[in-house]
C-alpha cells in the first residue's frame, strides 16, 4: 500500500512540474510577442529617428531606413513656394517656434511675408521639411539660399515639389542640392536619366557615401555657360529621394567623385 501511495505521489509531483514549466513558457512567449508588438507600434506611430532605432534588434536596419525615408517624403509639404537667403533666417524661424506669444508670432510672420510664408502653418511645414531632408555637405562654405518650389503644371495638372539648398565658398565655388520630392518612382526616374545620358556619364559604376545613404549613378562635366569654371552635375538618390547635385568650381581637377562622396556621411 505504501509503495502504491509513493508511486502516486511521485506521478503527482511530476505532473505539477510539467504544468508549471508549460505555464512559464507561455508567459515568456506572451511577453516576447508583446514586446515585438509594442516596438512595431512605436515604429509606426513615431517619426523620430531615435524611436525607429528601437526596432533594430527585432527587424533589419534596412526596414528602419525605409521607414525613415518614407517619413521624409510623406510629411505634409508647404502648399506654396517659400525661400530664405541664409542659415540665420532658418535659425530665427526655429527660435520663434519656441515662443508661446501669439502677438509676437503674428509680428514675425508679417516681417518675413516676402519669403512666401503667410501663416504659422507655412513656417512650421517649411522648417520641418528642411530639417527632415538629407544634409549633404561637400563644400566648406555658407548656405546662401534655401527654397521650396511648389508648382502645378498648366499642361498636365501635376504638382512639382523641389527643395533647393545652395552653399557658396569663399573662393567663389558653389553647390546646389536639388531634392525632387514629387518623383515617387525614383528607380524608374534614374533609369530614364541614365538612358538619356548614355555614354556621356563619367561614372562606370555607382558611387556611395560612406554610410550608404547616398548613391550617385550619373556624373557629367561641362564648361560653365559664363565661360569660366566647370559645372559638375551628379544624379542619384539620397535616403530614397531623387536628387541632383550641381557643383560649380574653378578647379575641376581637384574634384574626385569617389574621394569626395566616399568619405562623407549623410545627416
Amino acid at each position: 500500500m505504501k509503495k502504491i501511495m509513493l508511486v502516486f505521489i511521485t506521478i503527482l509531483i511530476v505532473a505539477l512540474l510539467v504544468s508549471c514549466n508549460q505555464a512559464n513558457s507561455n508567459i515568456d512567449e506572451t511577453a516576447t510577442s508583446s514586446a515585438i508588438s509594442e516596438s512595431k507600434t512605436v515604429l509606426t506611430e513615431n517619426t523620430d529617428i531615435g524611436e525607429t532605432e528601437k526596432i533594430t534588434d527585432i527587424e533589419s536596419s534596412e526596414t528602419t531606413e525605409l521607414i525613415e525615408d518614407n517619413t521624409v517624403i510623406n510629411e505634409p509639404l508647404p502648399n506654396k513656394s517659400i525661400e530664405i537667403r541664409s542659415i540665420d533666417s532658418l535659425n530665427e524661424m526655429k527660435e520663434i517656434m519656441t515662443c508661446d506669444d501669439e502677438t509676437q508670432w503674428n509680428q514675425y510672420i508679417e516681417s518675413i511675408s516676402d519669403s512666401g510664408i503667410q501663416s504659422k502653418d507655412d513656417l512650421l511645414a517649411f522648417v520641418k521639411l528642411v530639417d527632415a531632408l538629407p544634409q549633404i555637405s561637400i563644400l566648406d562654405g555658407n548656405i546662401t539660399w534655401i527654397c521650396f518650389s511648389h508648382n502645378i503644371s498648366e499642361d498636365t495638372g501635376k504638382e512639382t515639389n523641389v527643395l533647393y539648398v545652395t552653399t557658396e565658398a569663399a573662393n567663389g565655388d558653389w553647390t546646389r542640392m536639388e531634392y525632387i520630392l514629387s518623383v515617387t518612382n525614383v528607380s524608374g526616374k534614374i533609369s530614364e536619366e541614365k538612358k538619356a545620358i548614355g555614354k556621356n556619364t563619367l561614372l562606370t559604376s555607382s558611387v556611395k557615401s560612406s554610410d550608404g545613404k547616398l548613391t550617385l549613378h550619373i556624373e557629367t562635366r561641362s564648361p560653365h555657360k559664363s565661360g569660366e569654371g566647370t559645372m559638375i552635375q551628379w544624379v542619384g538618390e539620397a535616403k530614397g529621394i531623387f536628387t541632383r547635385i550641381y557643383y560649380y568650381t574653378s578647379n575641376p581637377d581637384d574634384v574626385n567623385t569617389g574621394n569626395l562622396f566616399g568619405n562623407i556621411q549623410i545627416k
